[in-house]
């Protein structure tokens, strides 16, 4: 029996077939898909944050690493990862993709059964979308609008001298995951493995930092050395951070002991994790490490200032941004 393809029922026979339990919080919704725009509403009191993420084959996945459905799954949980990293609540996804004529229809419910399932567990309304065709390979572009009470978005631009520098959870385990699939070791890592194809965006956090006073937040989307970068130039301060005590899973250490790598550099250049990291006044940290998975890892030192120094070692050195970079040669 033939495969059905894209091709085989066209843009609006494709529309036909993925337009079904989009939404999640009907409360919030006015108009929803199918028209020539969505309709929502945000509460009284609220500010509206919106933030858009692209996935594009052969540069954030191939087909080999990821599951058509860890795809789906994958695309919402980096664009809901920007809500938490505001201190916001994810609501509304609006969805863009150009598909290969030649792609089996079957790829594409499996890659909406994932954006599905991650909409569903964060329960944030699928307001619609566009589709398009491509020659080029899959492209997959997600738009998510939030909302956090009024004037309380926590941005990166608000860190403090004596603020101490945070981690949630662990990082390096996204990076490592994707080493271990694209060297045949995936089925030995499947804590690894699930980090990298299926993230969690850590949105309940998010919103437990903002409450408990954060002055600063940033998801780990591109490595930590990069987030920390970031937070120290838009805060205009300087950070020190003690790199034996980023958080590292077991995992992670194991792996990396098995093939020779250092576990630090999956931490700080891999990327992926979508914990956050940010920064807090010392009496707020300690009124909430034990309400979440935090580890404290240095302090603001200076302000103004600029640049990020770490330890290791007993050695003091500049820690360059050296996450992804996508026009990096």
């Amino acid at each position: 029996m033939k495969q059905l393809l894209v091709d085989d029922v066209g843009e609006f026979g494709l529309i036909r077939r993925i337009m079904h339990d989009f939404i999640f919080r009907p409360e919030l919704l006015v108009v929803g898909p199918g028209d020539d725009g969505a309709v929502y509403r945000t509460p009284g009191g609220y500010d509206q944050v919106i933030s858009t993420d692209t996935m594009v084959e052969g540069i954030h996945f191939t087909r080999d690493t990821m599951s058509p459905f860890d795809v789906g799954y994958h695309l919402a949980a980096s664009n809901f990862s920007d809500m938490a990293a505001m201190g916001a609540e994810a609501v509304g996804f609006v969805l863009s993709i150009a598909l290969p004529g030649d792609l089996p229809l079957s790829w594409v419910d499996r890659f909406y059964d994932g954006l599905r399932a991650c909409c569903g567990k964060y329960r944030v309304n699928l307001l619609g979308g566009d589709v398009t065709g491509s020659t080029k390979g899959l492209i997959l572009t997600g738009t998510v609008t939030g909302m956090v009470p009024e004037g309380k978005a926590v941005t990166r631009s608000g860190a403090r001298q004596g603020d101490i520098i945070f981690v949630t959870g662990t990082a390096g385990d996204s990076a490592a995951g994707l080493y271990a699939l694209l060297h045949d070791m995936g089925e030995e890592w499947p804590s690894l493995t699930v980090r990298h194809q299926r993230p969690e965006p850590q949105i309940p956090l998010g919103i437990l930092l903002r409450k408990a006073g954060a002055h600063a937040l940033n998801d780990i989307s591109d490595g930590l050395s990069r987030e920390w970068n970031e937070i120290a130039k838009a805060s205009g301060v300087e950070l020190e951070i003690e790199l034996e005590k980023v958080p590292l899973s077991e995992a992670v250490g194991a792996l990396a002991e098995k093939v020779h790598r250092d576990p630090l550099a999956w931490a700080l250049n891999g990327g992926e994790d979508y914990q956050l990291t940010g920064t807090i006044s010392p009496s707020d940290f300690d009124t909430i490490k034990k309400e979440m998975p935090i580890t404290p890892v240095g302090r603001v030192v200076k302000k103004p200032g600029t640049g990020v120094y770490v330890w290791r070692h007993g050695q003091r050195r500049l820690l360059q941004a050296k996450g992804f970079d996508h026009f990096e040669k």
